[in-house]
């Protein structure tokens, strides 16, 4: 709030009003007056206001929830590329990386990926990389999935050092970074979005086969190419099925980029000038001169 009072914007432009989806959300939402919705949260929360607008003539804008690849080739750099989907790996976003399918003869990525040196612990203390989950019910969720996978005999690797403090007093809902390999496409751990520190590593051998596994989520969010044939990089960018594709990087934005997903991601585009779109209406005037 003290940002917009810096930039002087008028009394009333902006207002917070605090309170849980049910009600106040529902309130905001289904009011006849309010004329655009701009929403960032879960899929299935996002097709209740689809649904619970039907009636209204409102305009949506809808960022849901991610199931986002990387698509790893053994001509990468992996001292390259390992810290930056490590560095992105612990960050609770929903364009974060769950799945990376890696060339088959490059599998040892996987094994240089284990996140052995990240301490989970107190979000306070600059040393720690990774805090809690926000939850005891999120922190639940994410463990159902990891039983899922201990359940289907899928190798898990968990790395991380937790801070001895927080092991002891249990302050907080703290989840071990996770990497589970060799998961097969259809599991839940590949298609549902998990929204923790657990990431799948699974092998490809072909481009085609590799773009086709990551397009087979109903999500489409973003995705990431890792690979030295920039050429292949941009054949493969325009088959993801997603609202933005990063190559050789990842989580880079500008604000004035186009950002949004498709499928069960999103509809609409957000970042300047797309916003314009969204938040305001073109309006025609014709004026006879003769």
């Amino acid at each position: 709030m003290v940002f917009f009072l810096h930039a002087e914007l008028p009394s009333g432009v902006v207002n917070f009003v605090f309170g849980v989806g049910p009600r106040a959300g529902q309130a905001l939402v289904t009011h006849p007056e309010v004329n655009v919705i701009s929403f960032t949260g879960s899929t299935q929360t996002g097709y209740h206001i689809k649904k619970a607008t039907s009636h209204l003539s409102v305009k949506l804008s809808l960022e849901m929830g991610g199931k986002n690849a990387g698509i790893i080739f053994n001509d990468v750099d992996l001292a390259k590329c390992i810290p930056v989907l490590l560095r992105y790996f612990i960050r609770f976003v929903c364009a974060r990386v769950d799945c990376m399918f890696s060339e088959a003869s490059t599998m040892n990525f996987s094994r240089n990926f284990y996140p052995k040196k990240l301490k989970v612990g107190d979000p306070f203390d600059e040393n720690t990389k990774m805090g809690p989950v926000v939850s005891k019910e999120h922190k639940e969720k994410i463990e159902k999935y990891l039983e899922l996978a201990r359940q289907n005999g899928h190798e898990i690797v968990s790395g991380g050092e937790m801070d001895p403090n927080v092991k002891s007093t249990k302050k907080g809902y703290y989840i071990m970074p996770t990497v589970i390999l060799n998961v097969d496409d259809r599991s839940k751990l590949m298609t549902e979005e998990i929204f923790g520190p657990v990431v799948c590593i699974v092998p490809f051998d072909t481009e085609d086969e590799a773009i086709e596994r990551a397009n087979s989520v109903q999500y489409g969010l973003c995705g990431c190419i890792w690979t030295e044939n920039i050429g292949r990089a941009h054949r493969l960018a325009t088959r993801m099925e997603c609202g933005t594709v990063w190559i050789n990087s990842w989580l880079i934005r500008d604000l004035r980029m186009p950002f949004g997903g498709v499928k069960d991601s999103g509809i609409g585009r957000e970042g300047y000038p797309y916003s314009e779109e969204v938040f305001t209406e073109v309006k025609t005037v014709c004026i006879n001169v003769a």
